[in-house]
């Protein structure tokens, strides 16, 4: 049979004794590669320099060598830099000697090492000791093979046998996993064929089947060796996740047993007095960990300033609040201590940015809605304040309840293991990897610092000073991620959510239009401005980490016309398996005026493995292709932003409120605590569709986890027969909202607000409202 010729015919030669030739070896960081003589001898592989004043004499080794039997020269430089040595030499005294062999530099124990050649680079191999991992590069890709096969025949002294039997063992092997691969023999007897066929004589046929049957044999060690290393990838993986859970139950049980001996239940809910502190438990989980780069040893979320005004880099800057006139603050009514600010060292007032008073002198006609032009408090919020509100501004919550119930631990390995390079959208977890918010509520968070735009909209219109406020805002959307990376819900088909704070003088709804992809759209009015988003967000699991790239558009408008558009950054979540969690922002985002012709390039600086100052952001204005040496943005997305003005000056254009004093385990800013908040007077007034009567979320606000959990399952499933009907001729389509095919790319959002919402609500009756959080 011609494979009987073929496997007889794989005769490789008996391995030399000795194995003898130039490698480059990798040494470290500064010196990088260099070239050594490498000699492998009974099991060891020894190196020697070759040059330098500690090079050593390759003609006399070599000799020293040959005197003990038959010695194989792997490349061509070994030969020449023989010779070189030979002709630098000649006339000396020094014989070929068969002495003692020199010193080595280094010497390899092949019986307790391991030989692995890279994938991407096809000179390169490692020897690994268990001790230390040695990188080489031989000078091609065949001079690798043989010194692979020759360092892999070594190992077989570790047996008891000698170099040539290792071989001829390892021939057997190979032979015994071609006899059994029916494929490719299969395959060779196909080619075998094909080239009888074509008239191809016995001995070109032989060739080529040697050279086939030699590939298969290494793709075969290199598959062997890939499920090695990933068996011990994923037992060692299984390892330390079992060792986080048990520490981190550990955890859980400690700082519960203290808190207990600290704090009475009737005590936790509230605020320790006498100067006491409360012991915080903060537990580290996966998916819902501090923030931080794992370069610096504070807790960055937590250290922010406190009541007294700690100095650092939090403090820093004149106050937002000193340069807005007061119009009713949101942390007016969470019972935060004021933060103290200092002035900003070098800043004047002479240079500092006019900031938008409430009533502009423009404005002394009767207030009107903002679409008629006029930038005073518009109808609806007057309404809101005097009509649905007659008792004044309702006190918000600034706490989450207790909860209920205990949380359970989760082994995370077992539930995302098979989700790498997934859309996570499409993953169905557990409540435990959530934060009790909607996705819907994540997007209004970017409203925390609408302040920012009722500052713009008095400033001049089209102006560098107004796009320096409307980048600060799209900016401070950010500051509330650190920490934050536990999962939002993913909102169902037609889930809406609705947001009314007069203090603040901000209205907003959203609506989920698509599910898949999932596309968000949402729709705020200020007292002078107008901001449209929708918001699509690509998620991918690489394993260890998880990127959310954003696709839309956020366009504000103001009263008197002037527009702006810009669209997020990338975000990504990293350190998930092993390691700090940290929540991490990286990108360009261009701040563009459409009537001015001036954008503002901001850039999020990623935040590297020794960065000591991470999160850090900058900016420039450009008009055109021409940058503006002035005014220069520079700050933290975490904490503030300034900007160097052209007289010299510097403004604090944006600073961070202070934490929520119970962030729970969540790490939840003031503001997004009461996002979830059902104000008391106003339980009827919200939509069927909005998510704050969605039941899986609300028992998982309550600590109520069991429930939640078959909550979640029921309205997924509910979610999953609306969908097949609606393929069956029962369209849903979005009810609040509208495609608008004609947008303009990155100018304007996709989706537009068609109206009717405010309205419905004052009526009180929504028609048109799908029925998705009630039974089956």
């Amino acid at each position: 049979m011609p494979i009987t010729v073929v496997i007889n015919a794989l005769k490789p030669l008996p391995l030399p004794q000795i194995v003898a030739g130039v490698l480059l070896k990798y040494v470290n960081l500064g010196a990088g590669w260099r070239h050594r003589l490498f000699v492998l001898e009974d099991g060891v592989l020894r190196y020697y320099k070759i040059f330098g004043p500690a090079a050593i004499k390759i003609h006399m080794l070599l000799d020293s060598l040959r005197a003990k039997g038959e010695i194989f020269l792997v490349g061509a430089e070994v030969s020449m830099l023989e010779n070189r040595d030979r002709r630098s030499s000649a006339g000396g005294k020094q014989g070929s000697g068969s002495g003692r062999l020199p010193p080595a530099q280094g010497e390899i124990h092949l019986q307790v090492a391991g030989v692995r050649e890279s994938a991407a680079d096809y000179r390169k191999f490692y020897i690994h000791t268990g001790m230390q991992t040695v990188a080489l590069r031989a000078e091609s890709t065949e001079d690798r093979w043989v010194w692979s096969e020759a360092l892999r025949a070594a190992k077989g002294a570790w047996q008891g046998l000698t170099p040539s039997e290792a071989g001829a063992l390892a021939r057997d092997n190979e032979d015994r996993i071609l006899s059994g691969d029916d494929v490719f023999l299969q395959y060779l007897s196909t080619v075998e064929d094909n080239l009888v066929s074509r008239n191809v004589d016995s001995a070109a046929r032989a060739y080529v089947a040697d050279l086939l049957v030699q590939e298969h044999q290494k793709l075969h060690q290199v598959l062997v060796a890939e499920a090695n290393k990933r068996s011990s990838l994923l037992k060692r993986i299984y390892q330390l996740e079992n060792e986080k859970r048990e520490l981190e139950t550990a955890i859980v049980v400690e700082g519960r047993q203290t808190s207990d001996k600290r704090i009475s239940p009737s005590e936790s809910a509230s605020v320790v007095s006498d100067g006491e502190e409360r012991e915080e438990e903060r537990v580290s989980h996966i998916f819902c960990a501090d923030g931080g780069d794992g370069n610096e040893t504070d807790d960055e979320f937590f250290d922010v300033d406190d009541a007294q005004g700690t100095a650092g880099r939090h403090s820093r800057g004149n106050s937002l609040a000193s340069m807005l006139t007061p119009t009713g603050s949101l942390l007016d009514g969470l019972d935060l201590e004021a933060e103290v600010s200092a002035k900003e060292p070098g800043s004047t007032e002479a240079g500092a940015l006019a900031p938008a008073p409430a009533q502009p002198a423009s404005a002394a006609a009767a207030p009107a809605r903002w679409e008629q032009g006029t930038p005073g408090d518009p109808a609806w919020l007057l309404a809101e304040k005097g009509e649905s509100t007659p008792k004044g501004i309702p006190r918000r919550r600034a706490s989450l309840p207790p909860p209920a119930q205990q949380e359970k631990t989760v082994s995370l390995w077992s539930l995302i293991k098979g989700m790498v390079g997934k859309d996570l959208s499409r993953v169905c977890l557990p409540v435990y990897f959530n934060e009790p918010l909607s996705a819907l509520q994540k997007s209004a968070e970017d409203l925390e610092y609408s302040e920012l735009l009722d500052a713009a909209a008095g400033l001049p219109r089209a102006s560098a000073d107004r796009l320096l406020y409307v980048a600060a805002f799209a900016v401070s959307g950010y500051s509330g991620t650190v920490g934050r990376a536990a999962k939002p819900f993913n909102p169902l088909l037609g889930e809406t959510y609705e947001l009314v704070l007069p203090e603040k003088g901000l209205r907003l709804v959203a609506e989920k239009v698509v599910h898949h992809p999932t596309v968000l759209v949402m729709r705020a009015e200020g007292r002078a401005w107008c901001l449209d988003a929708d918001a699509e967000v690509r998620s991918k699991f690489w394993g260890r980490s998880i990127e959310l790239r954003p696709e839309g558009v956020l366009r504000v408008r103001f009263a008197d016309g002037d527009t702006y558009v810009w669209s997020k950054v990338t975000t990504s979540i990293n350190n998930l398996v092993l390691g700090k969690i940290y929540v991490d922002h990286g990108g360009i985002m261009r701040v563009r005026g459409l009537d001015s012709g001036l954008t503002a390039r901001v850039r999020f600086k990623e935040t590297g493995i020794f960065d000591r100052d991470p999160r850090q952001v900058r900016g420039v204005l450009e008009r055109g292709d021409e940058r503006l040496d002035r005014p220069i943005l520079h700050g933290h997305w975490d904490s503030s932003l300034h900007a160097d003005l052209e007289d010299g000056s510097q403004v604090l254009l944006w600073r961070k409120n202070p934490p929520a004093k119970e962030p729970t385990r969540y790490n939840l800013t003031a503001f997004s605590i009461l996002l979830n908040e059902v104000v008391p007077g106003t339980e009827g007034l919200a939509a069927p569709t909005d998510c704050r009567r969605r039941p899986d979320q609300h028992c998982l606000e309550l600590g109520e986890y069991d429930e939640a959990n078959a909550e979640k399952q029921r309205l997924e499933h509910k979610q999953r027969a609306a969908r097949k009907a609606a393929e069956r001729g029962d369209p849903i389509r979005p009810r609040w909202f509208e495609h608008v095919p004609s947008a303009k790319p990155g100018e304007e959002p996709a989706y537009r607000y068609k109206g009717g919402y405010w309205e419905a609500r004052e009526a009180g009756t929504f028609e048109g409202c799908r029925d998705i959080f009630g039974p089956d």
